[in-house]
């Protein structure tokens, strides 16, 4: 449900109801209905504009994107992976390149199975 998502998001971002409407020019009695489930099927331009107005892409709203601690863990995640190709020498570095074909073999060979 987007309701619970967006109610999630604005108290993150210490944004009111009030400040959140005004942000995204929609009323704040349908905000309100949105995030209490009360009408649970906004159009596209509402979940567009209150997209805007949190600063996320509107898949996230709809459930459909990362969230913010998985993007947050790919960050990590490729963070540490570049520190460490720095430090590297061309030997590791030529092994590190046959694992990742290998492992995208694999899974291009599971997707074709």
């Amino acid at each position: 449900m987007i309701g619970p998502r967006i109610r999630t998001l604005r108290a993150e971002k210490n944004i009111s109801l009030s400040q959140l409407a005004e942000r995204s020019k929609v009323t704040k009695s349908y905000l309100s209905q949105i995030e209490r489930n009360i009408c649970n099927n906004p159009s596209i331009e509402f979940v567009e504009k209150v997209a805007v107005a949190l600063n996320v892409n509107p898949e996230v709203l709809l459930g459909w994107g990362q969230n913010k601690d998985e993007i947050s863990n790919i960050d990590n995640h490729f963070s540490y992976v570049k520190k460490c190709l720095l430090t590297i020498d061309d030997k590791q570095l030529k092994e590190l390149k046959d694992y990742i074909d290998f492992t995208l073999w694999k899974r291009d060979k599971k997707i074709n199975d």
